[in-house]
C-alpha cells in the first residue's frame, strides 16, 4: 500500500475545498435560523445534563453561523429601511451573547452560562415579534403562476 497516498488524498482536499465552497449553494436564511435552532436545542440540553462541551459547541455554532446571502441581505435591508440598523444590533448582540456563553462554558461556569442562554433566548424572541414576519414576507418565493391548460 502507497504510504503518501493519504496525503496526496488529503493535499487534493484541501486544495479543492475553496473551490467546493465557492461554487455550493449558500444557506438561505430560513435554513441558517433552522441550523441556529438546532444550536439553541443543543446548548438547552447541555444545560439540562451538565455537558459542558456541548453547550460551548452549540454557542460556538451560533457565533460561527454561515452568512446570510447577499442577495438576501439586500432584499431584507431594503424591506427594513432604516429598521435594518436595529435588526444588524440584535444580530450582533445574539453573536456576543454566543461567544459569553461559549466562554462560561468552557470555564464550567453553569450559571454564567444560563443567564447568556436566557438573554440569548430573550433576544431572538424579540427579533423574531419585531421583523419575523416582514423578513419572511420579502424572502417568501413567488408563487409559480397557474397555466390556463
Amino acid at each position: 500500500m502507497n504510504k503518501k497516498l493519504p496525503i496526496r488524498a488529503a493535499v487534493l482536499v484541501l486544495a479543492l475545498a475553496p473551490t467546493a465552497a465557492m461554487t455550493g449553494d449558500a444557506p438561505s436564511l430560513k435554513e441558517i435560523m433552522q441550523g441556529l435552532r438546532n444550536d439553541l436545542v443543543e446548548i438547552s440540553d447541555g444545560l439540562l445534563t451538565d455537558d459542558f462541551k456541548l453547550v460551548a459547541h452549540g454557542a460556538t455554532s451560533i457565533a460561527e453561523h454561515p452568512k446570510i446571502p447577499a442577495a438576501q441581505v439586500q432584499l431584507v435591508a431594503a424591506e427594513l429601511g432604516p429598521d435594518m440598523a436595529a435588526f444588524k444590533q440584535l444580530d450582533n448582540f445574539v453573536h456576543d451573547l454566543s461567544l459569553e456563553i461559549s466562554a462560561a462554558a468552557q470555564a464550567l461556569d453553569r450559571d454564567a452560562a444560563v443567564s447568556g442562554y436566557q438573554r440569548m433566548i430573550e433576544a431572538c424572541l424579540d427579533c423574531h415579534r419585531t421583523y419575523k414576519e416582514r423578513v419572511a414576507a420579502v424572502l417568501r418565493p413567488e408563487p409559480e403562476p397557474q397555466s390556463d391548460l
